[in-house]
Parts: C-alpha cells; sequence; structure tokens
C-alpha cells in the first residue's frame, strides 16, 4: 500500500520497520511503503544467524565512522556513478572483504579507500 509522503509528513512521521503486524518503509524514491509482515516458515540457520551477526557488525562499524570517512565513501560511489549507497558500497566490500572491487573502485575514482581493519 501507497501512502502519500505529503500525508505523512503532515502528521510529523518518520516511520520506518515493523509496527503492529505491518512492516513500512521510505524507498529511495522518497514513497512510503506498507506491507504486512511476514514470519519465517522455518528457523534460521547457522549460515543465516552468521551473516546477519556480521551484518551487524559492519552496520556498527559504518556507525562509529567520523562524517568525513562517510563522505569519502559515498564521493566514490557518486564518482564511479554506481547506483548504490555509500553505505551498501561499504557494507557490500566489508562483507565480502573483496579487495579486487575495491581497487577497481579505487583506479576509477582516484579514492583510497580502505578495508576497516575492526569490521569482521
Amino acid at each position: 500500500m501507497q501512502i502519500k509522503p505529503k500525508l505523512v509528513s503532515l502528521f510529523g512521521f518518520n516511520i520506518q520497520g515493523d509496527i503492529g503486524g505491518m512492516t513500512a518503509y521510505r524507498s529511495a524514491r522518497h514513497r512510503f511503503t506498507w506491507f504486512a509482515a511476514t514470519t519465517p516458515k522455518e528457523p534460521q540457520t547457522p549460515s543465516q544467524e552468521n551473516l546477519r551477526a556480521r551484518w551487524t557488525m559492519v552496520a556498527a562499524v559504518w556507525a562509529a565512522l567520523p562524517h568525513s570517512a562517510k563522505a569519502e565513501w559515498q564521493l566514490a560511489a557518486q564518482t564511479a556513478r554506481l547506483r548504490i549507497t555509500a553505505y551498501n558500497l561499504f557494507m557490500h566490500c566489508h562483507t565480502t572483504q573483496d579487495q579486487a572491487i575495491l581497487d577497481t573502485i579505487n583506479n576509477q575514482t582516484g579514492s583510497n579507500l580502505q578495508l576497516n581493519p575492526q569490521a569482521p
């Protein structure tokens, strides 16, 4: 169900996450989207739990980065004309530990992005 941002903004809401059996978020195109929350049919596997724990740790590393470091990742993503955000680029590079992708982006953009040693 699509809700017009003007209506939600009118009431001062910034809704995101699971709310009363519904999941809500604001899309990249600034539209509010709601859908029924789903429940997994099977419990998580150990590999799913490990991956989610890794994402949580990398997200914490991103949150702790200074603004200047985040801006450097954003500039690299924009200069390379990637269709992802700086956060998504950071998450991908740190969860996959793919130095080749990082080297390619550094060569294309003239940046000096590094894998953060605090990330798993």
